[in-house]
């Protein structure tokens, strides 16, 4: 494949938001909190590549029904529940870069709304 016949595609997943029991600290875990996943997947295609075939194509509900059952498991850090959304995802489709956001809302810091953590590889 020369360059000039592939393109670039990114599919994304944007702002699945889910509360979970996720923290460093015991009664932000008892607590839960909310969170805002956000999932994209980079693939080089072939410039003619045909887009109407599902079973050629990421299925969402397999990476939203990954990202409800990793969040509903406890972590101490959002790095650790990152990782896990993204070893899960990326053993769905080896071959693909895929890029795993997760924002942390409310956090227990004073003047600050959120904190975030990406991996993409």
């Amino acid at each position: 494949m020369t360059k000039s016949s592939t393109i670039e595609s990114i599919l994304s997943i944007d702002n699945v938001r889910v509360k979970a029991n996720h923290g460093w600290y015991e009664s932000e875990r008892k607590l839960g909190g909310m969170y805002v996943i956000s999932v994209f997947i980079y693939k080089t295609l072939e410039a003619n590549y045909d887009f109407n075939h599902l079973d050629k194509s990421i299925n969402y509900e397999k990476v939203h029904q990954v990202i409800l059952d990793t969040m509903a498991e406890e972590h101490m850090l959002i790095e650790s529940a990152c990782k896990t959304i993204w070893d899960r995802l990326k053993a769905l489709h080896p071959d693909e870069i895929w890029e795993v956001n997760i924002c942390k809302e409310d956090v227990p810091l004073k003047f600050v709304e959120s904190t975030s953590f990406k991996i993409k590889g």
